[in-house]
């Protein structure tokens, strides 16, 4: 019973309202709870299990508030979870490609934009991409290093001058409606000579240094050379840019001009809009060919994650890597064409500096050379490759396939260090000279995904046969001004791209060892020297071949370089995609070879 006035009065009060039919269910059962004789805690909250859940929002509120931020960390890893399942959905996927318009194909790819000025030497992908969309060359190379028709329809060599001939097709036009002429072609070569000669800016000229380029009338242009050149046709297989557009620029600055992200061609499709990571195109309406595809959106992210998950999303129709292990996702999904390219006329491979004390001795290359397990790396670090025995790819007509190549073959190479001093320490496992002093080199690389895990794995294969191998990680400009320029290095993995002709007078001649000029290692010998130079003086094939069959054999006696492997591009496209050809495509970027017999389904 109520033991005081107030107490009586409010349960009088609650009898009152109830009789009224106007007490909430919590108030009635309260008075159960008094009835009970159930203590109240301060604050007037019960003990009761039953309140926890009638009042269980601000419970869980409470609850939350004092677990911060651990509460916020559970939260955002939920809806982190619930989300990608969402995005990975196939109703995602079917929705997105629902959304999309039928004729516009989709690529991504990991890396950035640079230039899509063609007058410039390049090592994007992208952007060589973009060039061979935009632009037309000259003439083409097919896979056995003959000219094909370009914008010259057809040509004569001259042999009383030196001299070819070509002459312009007459039908074509730039994409803003102006023809193209002899004039174009004119200005190209001579601009592309002149920044490589006057400013000394990486062009595509530098290969042309010598060859004098004429207008002969409005049909014929003659390129007028020194010598014999046998490479002739692959230096002038270059885009065509447009001289009324670029004449009056200051050479000093076309580099960083418009033209640079908004060119002008006369090529299949041209830019209509230019993004920090997009590239618009659309079908030239100038050009005779009218493909089913109108447009071209080529998308750039800057990580392998958001490539991935753009993918999942079906907002991309295709993508492409060099890396198997990048791509392996792919493997999840039964829709996907696969096209591979080994890219014959790209090689990665370590430069040894023949510069440094360290790296003269013949004898320590030949060593690394075999000790080297090159499929084990491909195969290990899950790259796209194929092991490169030497100089030329086993395909070509100059591989000379009577000499002895360097294979894994740790008993001679352990033979080749004993020669300067290094033995196998069997209870360290290290080679090591009289003084202790451990086989050891740093190898210089530039930063990417694909590198690094080449060079981790490089670093543990050598480690199991008693070398340790430094690395030093850097980015493009250290590599290209700091690594190249000065030829400080000791090792350095990088990759070149040479012409499909066997001429390689640039990377191993003696003459061409200080920058900007290929010979990396500072490769030296005069009867290599010799046989470059006549072998590119030359036009008799058979002739040629012997002088090449001696070059690779001293080459690869001497061991300037460790040739690692060609590498292997993978391309996966939705099969709604139709009439994809790679059989005449030398390079990873012109995959878009026969764009004009795609169609999407």
């Amino acid at each position: 019973m109520p033991n005081n006035f107030s107490e009586v009065k409010e349960t009088k009060k609650k009898r009152k309202a109830n009789a009224d039919g106007k007490v909430s269910m919590k108030e009635a059962l309260l008075d159960i709870h008094e009835g009970s004789g159930q203590k109240i805690k301060e604050g007037g909250k019960k003990t009761d299990i039953r309140d926890y859940w009638w009042n269980y929002p601000k419970f869980l509120w409470k609850t939350f508030k004092n677990s911060i931020p651990f509460s916020y960390i559970l939260l955002f890893l939920v809806v982190g979870f619930l989300l990608a399942s969402f995005l990975q959905s196939d109703v995602v996927a079917r929705i997105m490609d629902d959304s999309r318009v039928d004729d516009t194909f989709i690529e991504g790819s990991v890396g950035a934009i640079s230039t899509f000025n063609p007058l410039f030497v390049s090592a994007n992908y992208v952007d060589k991409t973009v060039q061979e969309l935009v632009f037309e060359k000259l003439v083409y190379i097919d896979k056995n290093g003959q000219p094909l028709p370009g914008i010259a329809s057809e040509w004569r060599f001259v042999e009383e001058d030196m001299a070819y001939e070509f002459t312009i097709k007459d039908n074509l036009y730039w994409q803003d409606g102006e023809k193209v002429t002899v004039g174009d072609v004119v200005f190209t070569f001579q601009t592309a000579k002149a920044l490589a000669e006057d400013y000394g800016l990486d062009s595509v000229g530098i290969s042309l240094i010598g060859v004098e380029v004429e207008e002969i009338n409005d049909k014929t242009v003659r390129f007028v050379l020194s010598e014999p050149n046998p490479t002739f046709f692959e230096a002038i297989s270059q885009f065509i840019v447009p001289k009324h557009r670029l004449e009056g620029e200051r050479l000093e600055e076309l580099p960083f001009n418009m033209f640079a992200r908004y060119p002008i061609g006369s090529g299949r499709y041209k830019v209509i809009r230019t993004e920090q990571n997009s590239v618009y195109l659309q079908d030239n309406q100038y050009d005779a060919v009218e493909p089913a595809i109108n447009k071209i959106i080529l998308k750039v992210f800057p990580d392998q994650e958001t490539l991935e998950m753009s993918f999942r999303i079906g907002a991309l129709d295709a993508i492409g890597a060099w890396d198997n292990d990048l791509l392996s996702f792919t493997e999840e999904y039964s829709n996907l064409q696969e096209f591979k390219q080994v890219e014959e006329y790209r090689t990665k491979l370590i430069f040894f500096n023949t510069r440094k004390e360290t790296l003269k001795e013949r004898d320590v290359r030949i060593g690394l050379s075999y000790v080297i397990d090159r499929e084990r790396l491909i195969r290990d670090s899950n790259i796209g490759g194929v092991v490169r025995k030497g100089p030329f790819p086993e395909s070509s007509w100059a591989f000379n396939g009577d000499i002895e190549y360097y294979n894994y073959n740790p008993q001679l190479a352990a033979e080749y260090f004993k020669n300067l001093g290094y033995t196998k320490n069997e209870e360290g496992g290290f080679f090591e000279a009289k003084n202790g002093e451990i086989l050891s080199f740093t190898l210089s690389y530039f930063d990417s995904v694909t590198n690094e895990r080449l060079v981790s794995t490089l670093k543990k294969l050598l480690q199991e046969e008693g070398i340790i191998l430094k690395s030093e990680k850097l980015a493009y400009k250290q590599i290209t001004q700091e690594i190249i320029a000065t030829r400080d290095f000791d090792l350095l993995l990088y990759e070149v791209e040479t012409t499909i002709d066997p001429d390689q007078y640039n990377l191993w001649h003696s003459l061409k060892s200080s920058y900007p000029d290929l010979n990396i290692s500072g490769y030296s010998y005069e009867r290599v020297d010799i046989l470059l130079e006549d072998a590119r003086k030359t036009l008799d094939k058979k002739a040629r071949k012997e002088k090449y069959d001696l070059f690779q054999k001293y080459l690869m006696a001497d061991a300037p370089v460790v040739f690692l492997y060609n590498p292997q591009f993978s391309y996966y496209v939705k099969e709604k995609v139709k009439g994809i050809d790679f059989s005449d495509v030398n390079y990873s970027y012109q995959r878009f070879n026969n764009v004009q017999d795609w169609v999407l389904e």
